[in-house]
């Protein structure tokens, strides 16, 4: 790489680091990776919207793994026309990343506002009302919602993610 390109890829990197900087803690490391392909979209590494987005993996019922670690191919690969199911979108993909950690409405907000998702203007109550054949998928735990055994199920089984191990920012 020459100091051409190299003092490109720096200032483009500066550049994302202001916008990405205002945001929640929680949310940046998703948005750097909507953003990349925004900058770097003539990098040959990045993944096009038209190429195949899925990972190749199988989880243990023999179904193709969900794409959880770009959040924009996660979004990609589904279709949602319902507010709510946006909710349970961003819900899924956060259950990837953290495993089953409490989710603050406001981290859904962030993340719905970074990807362009509609999603209701009140997230807490699509998580408080959420159910899966007559189960709860979500608990409240302060002002945040955590996924229950049932909803660790259903976002396991509708999204086709398995449970993530990072560790949550803080702010």
């Amino acid at each position: 790489m020459n100091k051409k390109n190299i003092t490109e890829v720096q200032s483009k990197l500066l550049e994302m680091n202001e916008v990405i900087e205002k945001l929640d803690p929680a949310i940046r490391s998703a948005a750097f990776e909507i953003m990349v392909p925004y900058y770097f979209d003539s990098q040959p590494s990045q993944k096009h919207k038209h190429e195949d987005s899925s990972t190749g993996q199988k989880d243990r019922s023999g179904r193709e793994k969900a794409d959880t670690s770009d959040l924009s191919s996660f979004i990609g690969s589904f279709e949602h026309g319902k507010p709510k199911d946006n909710v349970m979108l961003l819900a899924a993909w956060m259950y990837s990343q953290y495993g089953a950690h409490p989710i603050q409405a406001k981290e859904i907000k962030e993340l719905s506002d970074a990807c362009g998702l509609v999603i209701p203007a009140r997230p807490d109550n699509t998580m408080r009302t959420a159910k899966d054949k007559g189960k709860s998928l979500f608990t409240q735990q302060g002002k945040a919602w955590k996924p229950t055994v049932s909803g660790e199920i259903y976002l396991k089984e509708t999204y086709a993610v398995t449970k993530g191990n990072k560790t949550i920012p803080k702010d």
